[in-house]
Formats: structure tokens, C-alpha cells, sequence
């Protein structure tokens, strides 16, 4: 066995133990994996395929390519974990574009590319300060036990409110995810799929191109996540304010329904948006390791006093 052949087998096998570290923090933040899962299928497979060649008489690895085989074997497993993850079919229905929609989404951007980069870094300001308000908010409902007052006329009746909420809350949804996609068409990252799910859950997905996405800047990824949030909170804005100068209530609650729904994802806690955004930011602005891992866990704690506040807001 030649050294320069263990030496290419160690280095296949090294990038297939990054490409799986990413994928696996890829997956963490609900993105599609399937295309690169599928390219690191067949390098595995052919490792595994050469190692076959190399057998003693009792159908063991030789022993040069004991270490190799050890570390071959143990990537194996940690790719049908992430492949088992991915394969879970979802419940209920999913309505989904693979092709018309992102290609629309592509071409739309490219007509005015300096307006949609002008909407790219305002959404995602706006993003991060709504991660700022929700913190604030949130501990001030908790701590005073409710929320300052909106005065709208009344004349609606409850269940129309409710029903303009709701509606709310889906515009809400479709927004937050093209918000998504503008920005991976913004930074020529592919878009392979823009979908919505409705079963046990109810959400929506972007699945990014692995390939590009990875390759991109850390700020792109950082927007990709705070722009959708911002992009429900300008909405909201703007709702409430042709609501208030149309007199019409059920803006307004549309807006709020909206608003609800990009409150919610940006609380700082993975795997919200908010949690995605609080770590980019911490991991790209502070250096020091140990402050960064206060930084990381000082939102848990954050979220093990909300909830003592909420049990005592509800024994009051």
C-alpha cells in the first residue's frame, strides 16, 4: 500500500467529516440537505468500494487501512443519521414549487438588483432590531402583565377579528419565506424549492442550493435569516398605517396577526429565526471564546426567567 494512496483516502474521508459537520448545522436550521447528502453518498460509497479490495484472508480490512476503515465506518453512521432525519416524510400537506416560483422570484430581482439590495439590508436591520424589541417586550408583558393598549374603534365582531388575525398570521407566513428567497436570489444562491406545509404543523421552507449557500459571505446568511423577520414587521407598519388613514379594522388586525407571527420568530432561540440571528451575530462580532459562550447560553437563561415569570403572571 503506497503512502500517497493512505495519504488521498484521509483527505477524502477529512472533507466528508466537514461536509457532514455542515450538514448536520445546515439541517439544525430546517434547510433542505438531499442534493449534498446525495454527492457525499457516492464519495463514501466509493471509499467503501476500494477498502473491499483490500481484504485479508478472514475478509478483514488490511491492516494499513485500519484507521482509515475505523474512520470510514464511523462516518457511515453519522450519514444515515442525517439521511434518516432528512427522508421523515412530513404530515398533512405540502404545496411546494421547484421551478416556477424560484425562477419568477430570480427574475424579479434581477429587473431593479439595486432596489432589492436597498429592501435586503433595511429588512434586515430591521429584523435585528425587532429581535431587540421582541427581548424587551416579551419581559415587560411578563413582568407587568400586559400589554400597552391599541385603541381601535369598535364594531367588528370577535370571531371577524379573529378570522382577520388568522389571515394575518398566513400573509405572515408567505412574506417571512419569499423574504428568504429574495435575498438567496439577491446573492446568486440557488433556490431549489419554496414551499408550504399544513398538518401537525404549519409552516414554510426554502430549500437554499448547499453548494452556493455554503460558499456565501457571512452576512449574506445573517440577512438571509433577519430579513424575513424585518419583512414582517415593515409590513406590519405599513398595514396599520393604510388601516389608520382608511379607518379600516380589519387592516389592522391583519396587520397584527402579521405582526404576531414575526414577533414570535424573532425570539433569540434556535430554531427561530431570532436564534439564528443572535448566533450569527455573536459568532461573527465577538472573538473571546469564553464571552461567546456566555454570550450562546445567556439567552437560555433568559428563557428560564420568562418562564418563571410567566408561571407567576399565571398564579396572580
Amino acid at each position: 500500500m503506497q503512502k500517497s494512496t493512505l495519504i488521498k483516502l484521509d483527505k477524502q474521508l477529512t472533507k466528508i467529516e466537514k461536509d457532514l459537520v455542515r450538514l448536520s448545522n445546515f439541517q439544525e436550521k430546517g434547510y433542505a440537505v438531499k442534493s449534498t447528502l446525495n454527492e457525499i453518498y457516492h464519495k463514501l460509497r466509493n471509499i467503501g468500494d476500494y477498502l473491499n479490495n483490500f481484504k485479508d484472508e478472514n475478509n478483514q480490512v488490511i491492516p494499513e487501512l485500519s484507521e482509515i476503515n475505523y474512520r470510514y465506518k464511523k462516518l457511515v453512521v453519522e450519514f444515515e443519521n442525517i439521511a434518516d432525519e432528512t427522508n421523515i416524510p412530513q404530515p398533512g400537506m405540502v404545496m411546494s414549487s421547484n421551478k416556477r416560483l424560484p425562477e419568477f422570484i430570480k427574475r424579479l430581482t434581477k429587473r431593479n438588483p439595486k432596489w432589492w439590495k436597498f429592501y435586503e439590508g433595511i429588512a434586515a436591520t430591521t429584523g435585528i432590531l425587532m429581535i431587540a424589541f421582541s427581548l424587551i417586550g416579551l419581559t415587560y408583558f411578563l413582568i407587568v402583565g400586559h400589554v400597552p393598549s391599541i385603541n381601535i374603534a369598535e364594531g367588528i365582531a370577535p370571531s371577524i377579528k379573529g378570522i382577520a388575525v388568522l389571515i394575518g398570521i398566513i400573509i405572515g407566513l408567505v412574506v417571512h419565506e419569499l423574504a428568504h428567497a429574495i435575498v438567496l436570489a439577491n446573492n446568486d444562491i440557488g433556490i431549489n424549492e419554496i414551499g408550504l406545509i399544513a398538518g401537525s404543523i404549519v409552516g414554510g421552507f426554502v430549500e437554499a442550493d448547499e453548494e452556493t449557500f455554503f460558499a456565501a459571505d457571512d452576512l449574506v446568511r445573517l440577512r438571509f435569516n433577519a430579513a424575513s423577520i424585518g419583512t414582517n414587521a415593515l409590513l406590519a407598519v405599513i398595514l396599520i398605517v393604510i388601516g389608520y388613514i382608511l379607518s379600516s379594522q380589519l387592516l389592522i388586525y391583519i396587520a397584527i396577526g402579521n405582526f404576531i407571527f414575526g414577533f414570535i420568530n424573532s425570539f433569540p432561540i434556535s430554531p427561530l429565526d431570532g436564534g439564528w440571528v443572535y448566533e450569527d451575530l455573536v459568532k461573527m462580532y465577538i472573538d473571546n471564546d469564553l464571552i461567546k459562550k456566555l454570550a450562546l447560553s445567556g439567552r437560555f437563561v433568559l428563557l428560564i426567567i420568562w418562564t418563571l415569570l410567566f408561571v407567576r403572571l399565571a398564579l396572580l
